[in-house]
């Protein structure tokens, strides 16, 4: 969704996620409270650090927000769709590989078994 190209694995506070969204930080922290897809990760002493995959989802809610003109709740409805396919899509890529993993196991019990007759 952004221009911006992060490292997966980068982690943001939340003073430079609000200069890269363009908004404050008490509308990240409002948002967080709204969006159940936003988690930032918090250290031991309670400062969040964003991901980039909090990010992408803060520039899609910004942008339904902001420019399409959703109201909030509309705005969780289509994040939470947009969530559980991404949840399913996931789910699906695991139970595939799970597949072949196990016809892997299988094909190695058969040549084990045929190796011991």
């Amino acid at each position: 969704m952004s221009d911006l190209k992060f490292n997966q694995n980068s982690f943001f506070t939340i003073s430079k996620t609000a200069e890269i969204i363009g908004v404050q930080s008490h509308v990240l922290r409002f948002w967080e409270k709204k969006f159940s897809s936003i988690n930032p990760k918090k250290n031991l002493s309670g400062r969040r650090f964003y991901s980039s995959d909090d990010i992408d989802t803060l520039l899609i809610i910004k942008k339904l927000l902001y420019e399409d003109g959703f109201t909030i709740k509309g705005a969780v409805s289509i994040i939470d769709k947009k969530s559980s396919k991404d949840t399913k899509k996931i789910d699906d890529d695991k139970n595939k590989k799970l597949n072949k993993s196990i016809d892997l196991i299988q094909q190695g019990l058969n040549l084990i078994k045929k190796n011991i007759d």
